[in-house]
């Protein structure tokens, strides 16, 4: 397993907190997927894992509890705790009874998560490469180069817009996730609804063909000659 991810085996801290079934070890053997998934879409490796035992712990932890469970530093979680509260992925609050203890927790929401990610993030970088395309596209005088460049404007503003989209269902709803549930089956539809290029260059020679043969039979019918 991860260094990350490696349980610390003992009893946990004095206040009691936590105990161990708080968190499964079937459920701890899964934190190297948060690892790799965080550490794919650019952020930590330790991002991850703190996030994915979050999520998996039952009650809400204090950043000893990280720090013992996890097997990492004091700074080390302190930073990361920084990061994924930065980009809304996780809250904290004061214990109840001792204050100076803060208790960290995910959010329930995970579109709520992703959309303030693609916010604070993704949609920045989009628009600044559309300023950029946009300005090449204006410096270029040559079809090859604008080609180019137009496409990659246009897959740019696409990007873009679907990020929108998911920002937006997330801001607009109440509750999305009815919405969201039903788009895997409405993109097959869709999907199953294009026809490849193939049979989409028959159908339309077909018609073509059955266009030209009806306004050939009406003359000839008009005219009076024999078919």
């Amino acid at each position: 397993m991860d260094k990350i991810t490696k349980t610390i085996n003992g009893e946990m801290d004095q206040q009691d907190l936590i105990d161990h079934k708080v968190i499964e070890d079937e459920l701890i053997e899964k934190l190297p997927h948060f690892e790799s998934f965080f550490n794919r879409v650019g952020f930590k490796r330790i991002d991850g894992a703190i996030f994915g035992l979050l999520c998996f712990s039952k009650k809400p932890l204090t950043s000893e509890q990280i720090e013992t469970k996890l097997g990492l530093s004091q700074s080390a979680v302190s930073q990361s705790l920084k990061t994924l509260a930065q980009y809304s992925m996780i809250e904290s609050r004061d214990h109840r009874e001792l204050k100076r203890l803060k208790l960290h927790y995910a959010k329930d929401d995970a579109l709520k998560v992703v959309s303030s990610v693609i916010r604070k993030r993704e949609l920045e970088y989009l628009r600044e490469f559309e300023v950029m395309a946009s300005e090449a596209l204006k410096i270029v005088d040559d079809e090859p180069r604008k080609k180019r460049l137009s496409t990659i404007l246009a897959t740019s503003t696409f990007a873009r817009t679907l990020c929108e989209v998911i920002v937006n269902v997330s801001d607009e709803l109440k509750n999305p996730y009815p919405v969201i549930e039903k788009l895997p089956q409405f993109a097959s539809f869709m999907q199953a609804g294009i026809p490849k290029v193939e049979v989409a260059t028959e159908q339309i020679k077909n018609q073509i063909k059955n266009t030209f043969q009806n306004k050939l039979n009406g003359w000839l019918d008009a005219s009076g000659e024999k078919r």
